[in-house]
C-alpha cells in the first residue's frame, strides 16, 4: 500500500479528529497506526520484502508511508516508539517527540485484543547511532550505566496490565508504587520509565513475572501465564534466529510483547480460536472464518536508528539483550512450572 491510496478527505478528516496528544494516529478501524517517522526507519521497512522475507514475520506488518501538512498534521509532536491502541485512544509507554510531515502506516500490534498487556523491552547497551550528538552520547550511556541495559543489554521501558474492573483493582506492592504512573478507568497499572530503571540483573526477572502474572494468581490465570510465556520464548527465540543471521544495527530498538489481559476474553478466544484450527484441520471450514482476536503478539519495533551493514557481521549490541530475555524468560517459565493456585 502506497501513499497515494491515503489520498481519501474521508480519512484525512477521520485522522484530524483522532490525532493523539502524542500525535500518533489509527485508521477507522483501529487496525493501522499511523506515526511521524525518519526516513531510516521507512527505507528499514521497505527492504524487508525485497531483501529480508525471514525477518518480516517479526516486525508490524509495513503498509506505506502518508504525508500529512496542514491541519492534518496538527500534531507532528509524536512518540517515536512505545505506542498502543486501547479503548481509551493511542496511548504512549515511552518516546521523544518527531516534528516531521512524514507518517509511517503500521499494523497496529494490539488490534485484535480487548485488554492488552503491554510490555516494551527496549534493545542494546549501546542506544545511541553514529550521529547522535556528545551531549546525547553522554545521557544515553548513563541510562545504560544505571540500569539493566548496561548490564544485560535490554530494559524495562514501559509496562502495562490490566488488573480488573473499575473499583476492584488492588494497590501496587508498596515497593514499585511510586512508579505506577495512573490507573486507567478501564482497570489498568501503568508503568512510567523509571520503572525498568529500578532493576538490576539480579531482580529483574520480577519486573516480567509481574507482567506474565499480575494480580490474583488464579487456577485459570497461571495456565495462561503458561501458555503466553511459552508463546513467548518460541518467538524471541525465533527473532533471535533471525537476527543472528543479519548485518544489521538496530540502536534503541525494542520488543514488544502483548497478551490479552481480560482472562475471561482470553479464555473464550483460546476455545474459538481451537475450534476453528480444528476445522481448519478437517477440511470443513475456510480460513476466513478465523476469528479476529489474538492471545498474544511479539513484534520488534522502533527502527527509527535501524540500518543495514553489509561486511559488518551481526548486531551484537542488540543481539545481546535478546538473548538476556531468552534466558530470563525461560528462568520465569522453570518458576511457573511449580507455580500452583
Amino acid at each position: 500500500m502506497k501513499s497515494a491510496q491515503y489520498g481519501y478527505t474521508s480519512l484525512y478528516t477521520h485522522l484530524a479528529n483522532k490525532v493523539s496528544s502524542d500525535g500518533v494516529l489509527s485508521d477507522p478501524s483501529g487496525a493501522l497506526v499511523i506515526k511521524p517517522c525518519t526516513t531510516a526507519e521507512i527505507s528499514f521497512y521497505e527492504s524487508l520484502t525485497a531483501s529480508h522475507p525471514d525477518l518480516a514475520p517479526y516486525l508490524p506488518t509495513f503498509m506505506g508511508t502518508l504525508s500529512l501538512s496542514g491541519d492534518q498534521s496538527a500534531a507532528t509532536d509524536a512518540v517515536e516508539s512505545g505506542f498502543v491502541q486501547t479503548e481509551h485512544g493511542i496511548e504512549r509507554l515511552h518516546g521523544r517527540k518527531l516534528d516531521t510531515e512524514l507518517h509511517i502506516v503500521l499494523e497496529n500490534i494490539t488490534h485484535g485484543f480487548k485488554k492488552p498487556n503491554v510490555l516494551d523491552l527496549k534493545l542494546g547497551k549501546q542506544l545511541w547511532d553514529e550521529g547522535a550528538s556528545a551531549e546525547k552520547r553522554r545521557r544515553l550511556d548513563k541510562v545504560a550505566e544505571e540500569s539493566t541495559s548496561g548490564s544485560l543489554g535490554f530494559r524495562i521501558a514501559g509496562m502495562r496490565t490490566y488488573m480488573g474492573e473499575e473499583g476492584k483493582v488492588p494497590e501496587p506492592e508498596p515497593e514499585v508504587a511510586e512508579f505506577v504512573e495512573k490507573v486507567h478507568e478501564g482497570g489498568y497499572w501503568t508503568y512510567n520509565k523509571m520503572y525498568g530503571r529500578w532493576f538490576n540483573a539480579e531482580n529483574v526477572i520480577k519486573g516480567l513475572e509481574a507482567f506474565i502474572l499480575p494480580g490474583a494468581k488464579t487456577e485459570d490465570e497461571i495456565e495462561r501465564a503458561k501458555d503466553v510465556i511459552t508463546y513467548f520464548l518460541d518467538e524471541v527465540k525465533g527473532a533471535q534466529k533471525v537476527f543472528e543471521s543479519k548485518e544489521s544495527r538496530m540502536y534503541s530498538a525494542s520488543i514488544l510483547l502483548v497478551y490479552e489481559g481480560d482472562i475471561e476474553t482470553y479464555k473464550e478466544t483460546k476455545k474459538l480460536l481451537a475450534e476453528a484450527a480444528k476445522k481448519l484441520k478437517e477440511e470443513e471450514g475456510d480460513v476466513d472464518e478465523v476469528p479476529p482476536r489474538k492471545l498474544a503478539a511479539v513484534k520488534l519495533i522502533d527502527f527509527a536508528h535501524a540500518t543495514w551493514q553489509p561486511g559488518q557481521g551481526p548486531d551484537e549490541n542488540a543481539l545481546r539483550g535478546i538473548r538476556s530475555i531468552v534466558t530470563i524468560l525461560d528462568d520465569v517459565q522453570k518458576q511457573l512450572e511449580s507455580t500452583t493456585a
